[in-house]
C-alpha cells in the first residue's frame, strides 16, 4: 500500500510496502531500497517494489536560447546550453533551473567577469585584468566585453555586470530587468539605482533632462528643461572611470545650467537662451563625457518655467508685446495699403495722362494728315486753275494770232490794192472816241450846260 510522505524541501514521495510502479517514458523516479540503496530508474519501464520509497524527479529542459543552471550539493556549479533536458535529484542537486540566454543586438553589448583560466579558454578578447592578483589570498579575475549581434550563455565560472545608474522612476520592468535607455519623461526626475540594466547600448542616445533651482543674477528662480544626446564609444573607459555616468552627466549638465543662469539676469536669460542649445555653453559635461568615454553630440533647450507670479508677470508682458507687435504690424499694413492704394493712382493718373498725350498726338498725326490732304487738294486745285488758265491763254493766243493773221492779210491785201495804210488806219482809230460821257437830265427841267475846253492835251465833254 502505497503511503504519501513529504520531503523537507517540498517535495513528496511514496512509501509501498509492495506493488509496483509504471515509469512513463519522458519520466525518471527514485526508488530507495529497503537497504537504503537508491537507484534512478527512467522509462518507459515498470518495476516492483518491496518496502521501498519512491519519488518522481522533476524534468527541466532548455531550448537552444536557453541554459540550464545547475548547482550540486558539493558547492559545484554548471551551466549547460541548450537543447538539453536533465532530471533533478535531489541527492545530487542542490537546485536547478532554467535561463535565458543573452541575445544581443547589433549594437548591445555586455561586461562579463571571469577567473584568469576561464576567460583565457574562451575565444572573447579579454579585456585589462583588475589588480587583485597582488592580494593574498585572492583569485585573479579578468573582465571582457561580449558584443553583439550574438548569443552569449556564461560559463559557471563567469558573471555578468549589473549596472545600476540614474534614471527615471517611471521605468518599466522588461524581462526581470529594466530598460537601458534612461531617456525618461519630459519633467521627470532622475533618481539614484532608478535604472538597473545589463546590456549596454552602444549607439547614439538621449535623455531628458530638468535643471530645477537655476538662479539669475537678479535672483529669478528658474526651472530649465534640456535633452541630452550622446553615444558610448569606449566601455573600457566607462568601466575604469566612473560608476554611475549618468549621475555624473546629470550633475555636470546641472552645473554648466546654473553657471550659464548666474551669469545672466532674468531678462538677459531670454536673449541669450539659444545659447543653451550650443555644445560650448556646457565644457563641464563635455569633458566628464569625454573622461567616461561617451561623446556628447548635441544639447537641446526646451523651455523653462518659473513661479506662478513671474510666470504671470512675464505672460503678461509678452501678452503686452504681442499686442504692440501685432498693432504696430496691423498699422505697417494699414500704411502699406494707403502706400499701395497712392500708387494705384499716381500710375493710373500716369497711364490717363499717357492715354490723353496719345489721343492728343493722335489728333495731331489727323489734323497733320487732314491739312496736307487738304493742302495737296488746294494744290491739285490751283495746278488745274493753272492749267486752266494756261490752255485758256493758249487759245487766246491762237485766237489773237490768228486774227493778227488774218488782220495782216486783209492789211496786206489792201495795200496790194494801193490803200494808204497810215492813213487807213488813223481814220479807223479816230472813229473810236476814248472815253464816252453820259448826262441824264430828269423830266421837267432845264438840260445843262456844256462847256468845252480845248486847252487841254485831249477833248473833254
Amino acid at each position: 500500500m502505497p503511503n504519501k510522505k513529504t520531503f523537507r524541501d517540498g517535495s513528496y514521495y511514496r512509501h509501498v510496502i509492495v506493488g509496483k510502479r509504471t515509469v512513463k517514458e519522458g519520466e525518471c523516479a527514485a526508488i530507495w531500497t529497503p537497504s537504503g540503496d537508491r537507484k534512478l530508474v527512467e522509462g518507459p519501464k515498470r518495476t516492483h517494489l518491496w518496502f521501498s520509497h519512491v519519488r518522481f524527479l522533476d524534468r527541466h529542459v532548455a531550448d537552444p536560447s536557453q541554459y540550464l543552471s545547475v548547482k550540486f550539493r558539493d558547492g559545484r556549479t554548471d551551466h549547460r546550453r541548450g537543447p538539453v533536458a536533465l532530471f533533478f535529484d535531489p541527492c545530487v542537486h542542490e537546485t536547478m533551473g532554467v535561463q535565458d540566454a543573452y541575445k544581443l543586438g547589433a549594437n548591445e553589448a555586455l561586461v562579463v567577469y571571469a577567473e584568469s583560466g576561464e576567460a583565457a579558454a574562451t575565444d572573447a578578447k579579454p579585456a585589462r585584468a583588475s589588480n587583485q592578483g597582488d592580494q593574498e589570498g585572492a583569485q585573479q579575475v579578468q573582465r571582457r566585453i561580449i558584443r553583439g549581434p550574438s548569443v552569449f550563455i556564461p560559463s559557471a565560472s563567469e558573471w555578468v555586470h549589473k549596472f545600476s545608474w540614474h534614471g527615471a522612476p517611471s521605468s518599466k520592468p522588461s524581462d526581470g530587468v529594466k530598460s537601458g535607455s534612461g531617456t525618461g519623461t519630459p519633467g521627470d526626475t532622475k533618481v539614484p539605482h532608478g535604472l538597473t540594466f545589463e546590456k549596454l547600448r552602444c549607439m547614439p542616445d538621449q535623455m531628458y533632462h530638468t535643471v530645477r533651482g537655476v538662479r539669475t543674477s537678479d535672483d529669478a528662480q528658474l526651472t530649465i528643461q534640456l535633452m541630452i544626446f550622446y553615444e558610448l564609444c569606449d566601455i573600457e573607459a566607462m568601466l575604469d572611470t566612473s560608476n554611475d555616468p549618468m549621475g555624473d552627466f546629470i550633475n555636470a549638465a546641472s552645473a554648466d545650467t546654473v553657471s550659464f543662469g548666474a551669469a545672466n539676469t532674468y531678462e538677459s536669460f531670454h536673449q541669450n537662451s539659444a545659447a543653451l542649445s550650443e555644445l560650448a555653453t556646457f565644457p563641464i559635461l563635455a569633458s566628464r563625457m569625454k573622461q567616461t568615454g561617451f561623446k556628447l553630440h548635441k544639447i537641446i533647450y526646451r523651455g523653462y518655467s518659473t513661479c506662478d507670479q513671474l510666470q504671470e508677470m512675464h505672460n503678461s508682458a509678452i501678452a503686452k508685446r504681442t499686442k504692440l507687435r501685432l498693432d504696430a504690424h496691423a498699422a505697417k499694413e494699414q500704411e502699406e495699403q494707403r502706400a499701395l492704394e497712392l500708387r494705384y493712382r499716381q500710375e493710373r493718373s500716369r497711364n490717363e495722362q499717357e492715354l490723353a498725350a496719345k489721343e492728343a498726338e493722335h489728333q495731331l498725326s489727323v489734323l497733320k494728315l487732314k491739312n496736307e490732304a487738304s493742302r495737296e487738294e488746294k494744290d491739285a486745285a490751283h495746278e488745274q486753275q493753272l492749267r486752266h488758265a494756261r490752255e485758256k491763254a493758249a487759245v487766246d493766243v491762237d485766237l489773237r494770232r490768228a486774227s493778227n493773221d488774218e488782220e495782216l492779210r486783209r492789211v496786206e491785201r489792201l495795200k496790194s490794192l494801193g490803200v494808204d495804210l497810215t492813213a487807213y488806219m488813223v481814220a479807223v482809230e479816230s472813229a473810236k472816241p476814248d472815253r464816252h460821257v453820259r448826262v441824264d437830265v430828269p423830266g421837267g427841267s432845264t438840260p445843262p450846260a456844256l462847256h468845252l475846253d480845248m486847252a487841254g492835251s485831249k477833248s473833254s465833254k
